[in-house]
């Protein structure tokens, strides 16, 4: 596999005249065998490329064959190539071979995917070796056992892929998706192609919404439209939203005349609201359906249901009127109407409402599902609980963006800079104001010069506070549209703590100015300024961003920075 291959040689056994199997580092030998293993080495490296190994899959001393497999040329497709490794989930580059001796062959028993086999190769592991270990630290070795890796592709014509569908199967489709994300895109074609539309369809939407797109182009649209068709409504809605419009109507052209329909109706809807986060498949049935019935009409439409923990009550006009949970169906006669035990204040979102507003409900009354309604009460889908958690993995990393004054998922250069250059553009000219009140008074300054030393610790003091200060008020009201008197309160609340931070580091920096310039009131100068600068630059820097959340639009966040 090269000049500084790591091979484990097999040695035969100790004079009992069976053939046995047992690995060795050359570093790790005599200098007899160290000469045996080199000479193995050499012939290998003759060899290797012209050498068709029946592979085998086993682990430690007891290699044996597990599962045959096309024949592989080992230095060639599989050396320096990515595999699947389906223990770790993940793909990585084979940096050297695992061989072993046994029954007076050769057989490969693992992959080598660590940054020593590299340096190996490269000649460097010795001398970095020694590097390493006088800064007591090491290179882990990484040996994949072969029983745990699929090669992707070997250059063969008759041999293009080697992950099969079975051992992608037992994989979670999460795992699959995150093995999909790694490879290349020429790759990720024949791994969906091999797995089931279900499967694939579920991987598929695992994949991180930025790399969907990504995905999708490297399939055509009958194969795209099938996966879309196989998927929940809302998520197929969801990887629609971020193609270009004329793609999208193309493949919802080619989607059944059902399935299209729904999808057109969610992507009505604005993404960050409640119809646009929720999904159509839900259990509703008439006031008049008796818990037997009911129960019937679960059986039935169970499979094509997003959940089953509640069923939805409505009146002759589609109109949402009550909710049952699962527990009040088994609990209730068999004969006995719904409309009697269901629960007629129903809590429901409206399809036009925020979805941090939704995420909020949610967590306060500690939902599983939560129906969304129009204008006019009639239930349009649901909200399930696993998708509010992406709403709030998403809208805190939104708060926190805004908060810094950038975008922590910008999609390119050009929307990165326009983002953050009014931040930028207004620190600046904060600077400069600042430069110039400083300089109106220089003159009177010079006899004081003194105080421009611990200008910066003022600064830097004010801007720190009032960030944190922002912050935990901006987290205490979340998504709400809180009133003036809870607003009062939670200022009021978290200014108590800025005035006693601001005294204690006042004290401290007015002692050390004192003693500084051994002068009393140059010391109490320096402390009520601090004080001062810091108490009110928190306080306007709590007042800003409550003022601004009446402007709609992302001028409602207002970036602490400011």
């Amino acid at each position: 596999a090269g000049d500084h291959a790591h091979l484990d040689a097999g040695v035969p056994g100790r004079g009992d005249g069976r053939p046995g199997l047992r690995a060795r580092r050359i570093d790790d030998a005599d200098d007899g065998e160290q000469r045996q293993l080199v000479q193995l080495i050499q012939q290998i490296r003759r060899r290797v490329e012209r050498l068709r190994v029946e592979v085998l899959a086993g682990e430690g001393q007891h290699a044996h064959p597990l599962r045959r497999q096309p024949l592989v040329l080992l230095g060639r497709n599989l050396l320096d190539r990515q595999i699947v490794d389906l223990h770790g989930n993940k793909v990585v580059r084979v940096n050297d071979l695992r061989l072993a001796e046994f029954d007076s062959a050769l057989r490969l028993t693992g992959v080598d995917v660590s940054q020593q086999a590299l340096l190996r190769r490269l000649g460097l592991e010795k001398s970095l070796g020694r590097l390493l270990r006088l800064l007591r630290r090491s290179l882990p070795e990484k040996t994949i056992p072969w029983n745990f890796v699929a090669p992707l592709e070997v250059q063969r014509s008759d041999l293009k892929l080697t992950v099969t569908a079975s051992q992608l199967s037992e994989l979670h489709p999460t795992d699959i998706a995150d093995i999909i994300e790694q490879m290349e895109p020429q790759h990720r074609e024949r791994i969906l192609d091999i797995l089931g539309t279900f499967t694939a369809a579920e991987s598929l939407s695992e994949i991180e919404p930025g790399k969907q797109a990504d995905v999708i182009e490297d399939l055509s649209e009958t194969r795209v439209s099938n996966l879309l068709e196989a998927m929940p409504p809302d998520e197929a809605t969801d990887i629609l939203a971020l193609l270009p419009r004329d793609k999208a109507e193309r493949l919802l052209n080619i989607m059944g005349v059902r399935e299209a329909g729904i999808i057109r109706e969610l992507l009505g809807y604005e993404e960050d609201t409640a119809g646009g986060r929720m999904t159509p498949e839900f259990l509703s049935v008439p006031s008049s359906y008796t818990a037997r019935e009911t129960m019937r009409y679960l059986r039935e439409n169970a499979p094509g249901a997003e959940t089953l923990y509640y069923v939805y009550v409505e009146d002759n006009e589609g109109r949402l009127k009550g909710v049952v949970s699962l527990r009040d169906l088994l609990r209730s006669s068999q004969e006995e109407a719904v409309e009697e035990f269901m629960h007629r204040d129903v809590i429901s979102a409206n399809v036009a409402e925020d979805q941090e507003s939704v995420a909020d409900t949610m967590s306060r009354y500690n939902f599983l599902a939560l129906p969304v309604v129009d204008d006019d009460n009639i239930i349009k889908g649901i909200i399930t609980v696993d998708d509010m958690i992406d709403v709030l993995r998403e809208e805190a990393i939104e708060d926190l963006s805004h908060l810094g004054g950038l975008e922590l998922q910008e999609p390119g250069a050009a929307p990165s800079l326009r983002t953050r250059l009014p931040s930028i553009l207004i620190t600046l000219l904060g600077g400069l104001a600042a430069a110039l009140l400083v300089s109106a008074f220089e003159q009177r300054l010079i006899p004081y010069i003194s105080l421009v030393f611990f200008i910066p610790l003022v600064l830097r003091a004010s801007q720190d506070i009032g960030i944190v200060s922002q912050a935990v008020v901006l987290e205490e009201i979340g998504g709400k549209e809180p009133g003036a008197r809870e607003i009062a309160r939670l200022v009021w609340k978290e200014m108590r703590v800025v005035l006693l931070i601001s005294l204690g580091l006042a004290v401290l920096v007015g002692v050390v100015a004192a003693l500084w310039e051994d002068y009393a009131r140059f010391g109490l100068t320096v402390a009520l300024t601090l004080f001062t600068t810091v108490v009110l630059g928190t306080a306007v820097g709590i007042c800003i961003p409550l003022i601004s959340r009446r402007v709609k639009g992302e001028l409602r966040y207002t970036q602490a920075r400011f």
